[in-house]
């Protein structure tokens, strides 16, 4: 009996799932320019092209998958937020690789920051353009990348009329509060969310634990997992001092990220290990988190640094000690990655697909979310063992180079682009 193209997919995500040593999940990107996205909307609509970053690691040429010479046009449409994240740091990464010049990718950016007008107003002109674009071009697929909340029915929106035109879509699901999101949903519309993850050609998460998620809500699902990726930079541009043990963290200040139990955890470390600096990179909630800080007695020992990226972010992850994320939900997080990818020893929560990342004591401290005691005495023992840090750094670098790195994934997003192309069902 002939096999889809779908049943295919099927087969190479559970055999995806069986390797728990060596996850097989979406990609996405080390060091990366996110302003290259917001600021060149235009250009990023069409095909998109970018230079590829200082400090990065030598490596072989991205594999294409099959067929990269074709003899057909592609045209990928890819729909994702303009909003700054590691959404968009995914999106950017493809760039800076080649997939869009390589399979003539067309982004679609239906949300960004701003007013509740400005995003209505982008959300309908996106739509608009889409529609016109599977009217009058040939599309090869479709690429939605999306979260939880307002965010999985916009993208639902471009997927579904992609689907009515017969086209193929790929669902790339990145939020970490999805399974919270379904949870809190009528039956009625846990059915119907169920039922459109049902309609697509794939949907494509980040770790097998997502992929168990998604088979037990929506059981005819195609899924396929595959992390996110992130670009090495070179080792020689690691460079962290003599002077005071600096702790990163990088994400939304708020509740979910984990900051108001960092904040505790740290004063209680600092107390154990004087001289220690925390840094914090992100927007958010900067005010309350400042004001609790204040009310620690933390003083000139933690900064707040706003958002930061690009080139900021790369000199930040080289001169630090120790990456702390101590999550509450998570996808899988670029930040860890990235840290990772610097030789950064981390220490972050056992939630979402981060174990299928860090391994406990070899890479880093994996905690339970909330638990501030065991986040105290991991920042003190890494703070007092330089050694310690090196062998985690060293350990998770190596973790990263070989199963989150862009070239163990980008050939398999492209053989997936390609495998999905070929059925317009």
């Amino acid at each position: 009996m002939t096999r889809t193209p779908d049943a295919g997919i099927a087969t190479d995500a559970r055999r995806g799932t069986d390797r728990r040593d060596r996850v097989e999940s979406p990609g996405t990107a080390g060091p990366r320019t996110e302003p290259a996205l917001r600021g060149e909307a235009g250009a990023a609509r069409k095909e998109g092209t970018g230079a590829a970053r200082k400090q990065e690691a030598p490596g072989p040429a991205v594999s294409t998958g099959t067929g990269a010479d074709t003899g057909t046009a592609r045209r990928v449409l890819m729909v994702c937020t303009a909003g700054r994240g590691g959404m968009l740091s995914v999106i950017e990464s493809y760039r800076l690789d080649g997939l869009f010049e390589r399979w003539g990718v067309r982004l679609f950016s239906p949300h960004d920051e701003g007013s509740l007008v400005r995003r209505l107003y982008l959300a309908a002109v996106e739509i608009l353009r889409f529609i016109v674009e599977i009217l009058t071009h040939r599309v090869s697929l479709v690429h939605c990348h999306a979260a939880e909340l307002g965010s999985f029915w916009r993208k639902s929106i471009f997927g579904l009329l992609a689907r009515a035109r017969g086209i193929p879509v790929l669902f790339h699901l990145h939020g970490a509060e999805m399974k919270v999101f379904y949870d809190a949903q009528a039956a009625p519309i846990r059915r119907v969310i169920s039922w459109i993850l049902e309609r697509y050609s794939a949907v494509v998460v980040l770790s097998p634990s997502w992929a168990d998620w998604v088979r037990s809500v929506a059981p005819d699902a195609r899924v396929f997992v595959l992390h996110n990726y992130v670009r090495m930079p070179a080792i020689e541009a690691r460079r962290p001092g003599d002077g005071p043990v600096k702790v990163l963290f990088l994400g939304i200040i708020g509740h979910r990220k984990g900051v108001y139990d960092l904040l505790p955890a740290f004063a209680k470390a600092l107390a154990a290990r004087p001289g220690m600096k925390l840094l914090i990179g992100g927007n958010g909630e900067v005010e309350q988190a400042r004001a609790r800080a204040a009310e620690l007695g933390l003083g000139d020992s933690v900064e707040f640094l706003g958002w930061v990226g690009g080139d900021r972010k790369d000199e930040l992850l080289a001169a630090a000690d120790i990456f702390v994320l101590p999550s509450y939900n998570e996808g899988l997080p670029i930040s860890l990655l990235e840290a990772m990818s610097w030789g950064v020893p981390v220490v972050s929560t056992t939630v979402g697909g981060i174990p299928e990342l860090i391994r406990d004591g070899t890479d880093g401290f994996l905690i339970e979310a909330g638990d501030v005691p065991a986040l105290t005495r991991s920042l003190v023992e890494l703070a007092g063992d330089a050694g310690l840090r090196q062998r985690m750094g060293d350990a998770g670098r190596d973790q990263v180079m070989e199963s989150f790195s862009r070239e163990a994934v980008l050939p398999r997003l492209e053989q997936l682009y390609a495998d999905v192309s070929r059925g317009r069902t």
